[in-house]
């Protein structure tokens, strides 16, 4: 066993680093014997953990040493290295992405001592690595695909005439596996085109930033009247993992956001008769980037769908890349290396005189979620819990955009109405999101607001660290 213990210390270990950034630190030696070493090397690098098979890189390498160490010393070595424009730092459910400085002395014949260190990466230029691209900003349905389609069907079922006037045997094992085939493709994709006609689907721009809005349409023109229970677009952020391989390869999936719109309610579509829908759906201005790591991905598709009564439902997905915007606030600058003042500073909150009763007139709701914006934009979980803590009990006059009613608000549920309900909004200037928890009599107020903000009085009761939203209780009127 090598007689020899490694520690880093980052000069700055809660900035957060963005493109181009330098981290700077010093490596840490503490040997009880006489170690050779051939080398001490340190690199900066990312790497993927969780459910999905590991994914890894390393932006660079350098060499601090290599000689013997003498018993009872200590050293120090400083180092300068590049910071990984991509990917960005990620915590979600299945994928957790971490950037990291890694130390490692080459000692022959021992076990080699290590050690590591995380820091934040949030990226900044908007030239992230592309997705595949695999939007048509235009299809004509049943049109294209469904001739394709067609020809394959076609020679399944000429394979299988011949095979059956000359070879039965063979024939009807092919006719067992091509005829589910058919029925699946029949269903799937023929039967909607068919019925639906012309569909044309346009997205803008497949390339969106946080904060910016996601800007399509969809234009239907049946060749028959057709009812239509609805006509929806739902927007999917989605974790989706791979774990093992061969045999043993499975997908894992999480979906951690969605917003659907209504486009058109039940109605009936009259044949030959062009209907037209603008989608604009505005993004978050906190939500992750797409990335896609070997088996570890984070997706986002703004699904279409038409809800055909009795019939296959017409689907299509188009896939969006959310990269950084290039705007996002300049990182905290990195102190001096002599600084004696290590602590954290404790968040500068303006303070209520009262609890439970305080009106928030010295805070502004706007002042209070800039704060936390900023916390959990730098993913530090404890500024997120001390800036809660002081803003418990204040009530506050809140605008938020409604999203949907919940049927389970999570483990962090505090159970404020026992016969309430639980909504997600999204609060504007900043934008900050928000679980509600409203009285049972005033449920409908906040469930049928469309997209226009709604004005209401609430009081902060705590933070979902599962969801990342502010907890408020509505208050009745």
């Amino acid at each position: 066993m090598a007689k020899c213990d490694l520690s880093i210390e980052l000069e700055d270990p809660n900035r957060v680093y963005r493109d181009g950034d330098t981290i700077r630190g010093k490596v840490h030696v503490m040997s009880t014997a006489n170690v050779n070493c051939k080398k001490l090397e340190v690199s900066s690098g990312w790497q993927t953990h969780g459910r999905g098979n590991k994914a890894s890189g390393t932006t660079e390498s350098l060499t601090l040493y290599q000689g013997e160490w003498q018993p009872d010393q200590t050293h120090s070595y400083p180092f300068e290295l590049r910071v990984s424009s991509w990917p960005p730092s990620y915590h979600g459910h299945y994928i957790n992405i971490d950037h990291y400085v890694s130390a490692r002395a080459y000692v022959p014949w021992s076990f080699d001592p290590k050690a590591e260190s995380e820091f934040i990466v949030r990226p900044t230029s908007p030239d992230a690595p592309l997705l595949s691209k695999q939007n048509k900003s235009t299809f004509e349905a049943g049109c294209f695909v469904g001739g394709i389609i067609l020809a394959i069907l076609g020679a399944f079922v000429a394979v299988f005439v011949f095979f059956m006037m000359s070879e039965p045997l063979v024939g009807l094992i092919i006719g067992l596996i091509t005829l589910p085939l058919a029925t699946f493709a029949v269903i799937k994709w023929i039967l909607p085109r068919w019925l639906l006609g012309k569909v044309e689907v346009d997205l803008k721009q497949e390339r969106i930033s946080p904060g910016e809005t996601i800007v399509a349409s969809l234009a239907l023109q049946p060749k028959r009247q057709v009812p239509v229970n609805c006509i929806v677009a739902e927007l999917i952020g989605e974790e989706v993992c791979v774990s093992g391989s061969g045999s043993n390869r499975t997908t894992h999936r999480h979906k951690f956001f969605n917003r659907l719109e209504e486009l058109q309610p039940t109605s009936v579509l009259r044949a030959g008769e062009r209907k037209e829908f603008d989608l604009q759906f505005p993004v978050p201005d906190d939500v992750p980037y797409s990335f896609d790591l070997s088996d570890n991905d984070l997706r986002w598709t703004l699904e279409l769908r038409v809800d055909i009564p009795r019939w296959p439902d017409w689907k299509h997905i188009l896939k969006l890349q959310i990269v950084p915007g290039g705007n996002e606030p300049d990182p905290t600058p990195a102190r001096s290396w002599d600084d004696d003042d290590q602590d954290n500073a404790e968040p500068i909150m303006p303070q209520a005189s009262d609890r439970g009763e305080s009106s928030g007139a010295e805070l502004s709701f706007s002042e209070a979620a800039e704060h936390l914006r900023d916390a959990k934009s730098a993913s530090d979980e404890d500024q997120i819990d001390l800036l809660v803590q002081a803003l418990q009990g204040i009530d506050f006059d809140i605008q938020a955009v409604i999203e949907r009613r919940l049927l389970y608000s999570g483990p962090d549920d505090p159970k404020v109405y026992p016969d309430g309900y639980a909504v997600w909004a999204t609060s504007q200037a900043p934008r900050l999101g928000l679980v509600l928890f409203v009285p049972h009599q005033s449920g409908d107020d906040f469930e049928h607001t469309g997209r226009d903000p709604l004005s209401f009085r609430g009081r902060v009761i705590g933070w979902d660290h599962q969801h990342d939203r502010l907890q408020i209780q509505v208050l009745e009127k």
